[in-house]
């Protein structure tokens, strides 16, 4: 009989002499008694398959021991194993899974990190959700006021489905989890007036408030009657009174605020003084204001030897609406509608030195259309404002006629057309006139 091939290495006998414990086959001699052989197989079924009980199968008779020691050693060489980490216990708690864990991203950016901390706290859900396949969840976003409404909602809808992902990818079924971003609306803790959905320079008393309503929460929505919800601890003995503590209410993420606006340039003025509000509304900022402008007048060809010049003076009183596009650096529009009121005249001669009066006074409505770039530093809230913007400025109607006054020699053909040069100059006015604007502002 031929006994099976098992690999080894080469090791001694207890006598010190060398063999291989199974790596050749062994015959069994012919002269050996059927007693004998009775006897080494009933003993080989009684083993187990092993180092030492493989060893024992040769023909020296001394492998066992050896293949023991080389066994215990091997053992000995290999380092224990760590344990886990235990387990967190993740709870039921007003409809939503309590855990004590964190979860963290990159910087600005839905992608998980890779640290212990975030790899474990993904795992115990991991966990949680096959040892209870009843139940569903939602994964719900959240951030701190930092930055617009809309980028905020962008960035917490993402991390939520990264979250989702992560589990889909480990063996949760898509049917169980949800994820929605909720961005800055759901705070946990209301954010003091000088941090909410404001930059300080100082962040320090902002940052504890932050990373509270920085957070992944998961509500369940279906199976919650499968989790055992844990007991309340009983309540504390109740504290002594102490005095009311006035809380002070978070900031309107919208308020009403009054100020001003002080332009340079702008539609038909060199300077506009202009009193403004933010009637609750973000991206509105309604204006009402009053405007000088002036110019020159003049009778560009007259006949020989005489002249025709003069100004305009022009009093406006602007009705206009600045629309907001983005929370502190944006994109804005301007528009509005106004009154005018034109005061022109000009000085007459004639060539032989006789002196006449050019008068035109009008009154006429104009709308106006920008567009440009607008700065708050504070968003929506309260503090300083500057817009530049470009546009254009129409009236619709026109100037009333002119009327002309002279000495009793002044020549009438001159007079008439000093009086249509003078007519075609200030027709002008009413051409679409370009404009540019800078705008200075604060809102209290």
């Amino acid at each position: 009989m031929q006994a099976p091939d098992v690999v080894g290495t080469q090791s001694k006998g207890a006598n010190g002499k060398a063999f291989r414990p199974a790596a050749a086959g062994f015959r069994m001699r012919s002269d050996l008694s059927p007693f004998i052989v009775l006897g080494i197989l009933l003993t080989a079924t009684g083993c187990q398959f092993s180092a030492s009980a493989t060893g024992q199968v040769n023909t020296a008779g001394d492998a066992d021991g050896s293949a023991d020691a080389s066994l215990s050693a091997a053992q000995e060489q290999e380092p224990a194993p760590t344990p886990p980490a235990p387990e967190r216990a993740i709870v039921l708690k007003e409809g939503k899974l309590d855990y004590q864990g964190v979860i963290n991203f990159e910087y600005d950016k839905a992608a998980l990190r890779s640290d212990d901390d975030t790899s474990r706290t993904l795992g115990e859900f991991e966990n949680f959700l096959k040892q209870h396949a009843d139940v569903s969840i939602e994964i719900e976003g959240h951030t701190d006021s930092r930055g617009s409404d809309d980028y905020n909602r962008d960035l917490s809808d993402r991390r939520a489905a990264s979250v989702r992902a992560w589990l889909i990818e480990r063996g949760i079924a898509e049917d169980r989890v949800t994820a929605v971003g909720k961005g800055e609306d759901e705070p946990q803790v209301p954010e003091p007036a000088e941090c909410d959905d404001k930059k300080p320079k100082d962040t320090s008393p902002c940052e504890a408030t932050w990373a509270k309503n920085r957070r992944v929460v998961f509500e369940v929505t279906r199976g919650a009657e499968t989790i055992p919800e844990p007991a309340p601890p009983p309540a504390p003995p109740p504290p002594e009174p102490e005095p009311p503590v006035a809380i002070s209410e978070p900031a309107p993420a919208c308020p009403w605020l009054w100020g001003g606006h002080g332009n340079l340039l702008g539609p038909n003025s060199w300077l506009v003084v202009a009193g403004a509000v933010q009637p609750g509304i973000c991206w509105l900022e309604p204006s009402l204001g009053l405007g000088l402008g002036f110019g020159g007048v003049t009778a560009d060809e007259p006949p020989p030897g005489s002249e025709g010049k003069g100004r305009h003076w022009v009093l406006n009183v602007p009705l206009r609406a600045r629309i907001w596009f983005m929370d502190v650096h944006a994109p804005i529009a301007d528009v509005g509608v106004g009154l005018s009121r034109y005061w022109i005249s000009a000085d007459l001669e004639d060539s032989l030195g006789a002196s006449g009066e050019y008068s035109r006074d009008s009154t006429v409505v104009y709308g106006h259309l920008g567009a440009g770039y607008g700065y708050r530093p504070n968003g929506a809230q309260a503090g300083f404002r500057l817009g530049i913007v470009v546009g254009a400025l129409l009236h619709f109607n026109d100037l009333e006629e002119s009327s002309t006054s002279s000495d009793a020699g002044f020549a009438p053909a001159e007079l008439a057309e000093l009086q249509r040069q003078l007519n075609h100059d200030s027709d002008g006015l009413n051409n679409v006139e370009p404009y540019g604007e800078i705008s200075f502002g604060w809102l209290f």
